[in-house]
């Protein structure tokens, strides 16, 4: 019912606060108490529960993402955490959305990262709770950078597209990360190919800004095309060295 009125938008949600109506920040607090009772597991295991939750999800990360910054830290992880299972949910449509809601959670961050350091000295921070829990639970958002790579990289991605948008989010945020788990993915490889994969690396983010506007989000989505498919070339082609394993690094 919450995923079908707000994702509906029959209903004018911002002015609820504005005249002191309750009604939706007390569906939402609804909303938390449930979902802390339902198992991670199930949120998958279940066809209907996944496709109501995971689109009401997207929906609050869309319009709401006030509410989802000011979480108490574990609500917050435990949405992380199935973002990050949905992220390979043999369903397109959950893995889709996932895509979305996880993009729209990296944009905020990044902004308010980038207003962090803007902020004079005696300026109250924005999301500095939001910020922090992110601060001390860093592994939460490289696993899901080595998650979507993995994904693009060597398997069947069948939505390259949605996965290409958080992806750049996630490595602007995570560079020293990027660096590390791509020097681990090009020594993975044969040493004859490894110069290719090298190659591959260094063109995906070449003329790639530090900056996610709709200009920048499309060239690196363009490149990473470009990418995808001299990876995958580059892995069918006959090597005259042994292989390790270039599965599940970083």
């Amino acid at each position: 019912m919450l995923k079908a009125a707000l994702c509906g938008n029959y209903v004018n949600f911002g002015v609820f606060r504005l005249y002191g109506d309750s009604a939706l920040d007390d569906v939402l607090s609804m909303f938390v108490k449930l979902l802390l009772s339902v198992s991670q597991s199930d949120l998958l295991d279940y066809p209907k529960l996944s496709q109501n939750y995971y689109g009401l999800l997207e929906c609050l990360a869309q319009d709401h993402m006030t509410f989802i910054s000011n979480l108490e830290p574990q609500v917050f992880l435990y949405i992380l955490s199935s973002i990050s299972e949905g992220l390979t949910a043999l369903d397109t449509m959950v893995c889709t959305g996932c895509c979305a809601t996880l993009d729209n959670i990296i944009t905020y961050l990044f902004r308010r990262l980038i207003n962090k350091k803007k902020q004079a000295p005696n300026q109250v921070p924005d999301s500095e709770h939001f910020l922090r829990i992110l601060e001390v639970h860093p592994e939460i958002l490289q696993q899901m950078l080595s998650t979507v790579l993995n994904i693009i990289m060597f398997e069947d991605c069948r939505n390259q597209w949605s996965m290409s948008r958080p992806l750049l989010g996630l490595i602007l945020l995570n560079e020293e990360y990027f660096s590390k788990l791509r020097g681990n993915i090009i020594s993975s490889q044969p040493v004859d190919k490894q110069e290719a994969m090298a190659n591959c690396f260094q063109n995906l983010m070449d003329g790639v800004e530090r900056s996610l506007l709709a200009k920048n989000r499309d060239r690196f989505t363009q490149s990473l095309s470009v990418f995808r498919r001299d990876i995958n070339d580059s892995l069918k082609a006959p090597s005259n060295s042994p292989s390790s394993d270039m599965m599940n690094y970083g």
